[in-house]
């Protein structure tokens, strides 16, 4: 009887340590698989823009930019026909779009008024009031 026992119990033992075996296997496949599903990095890219005084000025792109005359924008723009929160250009879906938020004046993507989410290209010319912005992407090594 006791050595039925002692049988039982090591193959008890064997039993959990292949169950937690097969889970950590498991676990370690799926954070691998994660590394390769990760969320894609936007493509670099900025916006080029002549400033008041005739200077160039640039600004890198985040994941969402926003445009407007308002401080609390990525780029605020000093531009009395921006609306205070005027437009968004973000990266979805593996492309940068631009967005109008419902301004008054409207935005416009290479002189046609933005009604609706549009995929941008580099070199595209972007108005906001009487701004203009050219969308540029950047290779990765620059």
């Amino acid at each position: 009887m006791g050595e039925t026992l002692l049988a039982l119990r090591i193959l008890l033992a064997l039993l959990l340590y292949g169950f937690l075996g097969v889970a950590l296997y498991i676990l370690w496949r799926d954070l691998r698989r994660e590394d390769k599903l990760a969320i894609p990095r936007p493509a670099p890219a900025l916006l080029r823009w002549q400033t008041a005084a005739g200077e160039e000025a640039t600004l890198a792109l985040g994941p969402v930019t926003g445009l407007g005359r308002a401080d609390d924008n990525s780029l605020p723009l000093e531009d009395p026909f921006a609306s205070a929160h005027h437009a968004l250009i973000v990266w979805r879906e593996g492309q940068w779009h631009i967005e109008d938020l419902g301004s008054h004046n409207g935005t416009y993507l290479n002189g046609e008024r933005v009604s609706s989410n549009r995929v941008l290209t580099s070199g595209d010319e972007i108005q906001i009031g009487e701004t203009r912005l050219r969308f540029e992407l950047r290779s990765a090594t620059e």
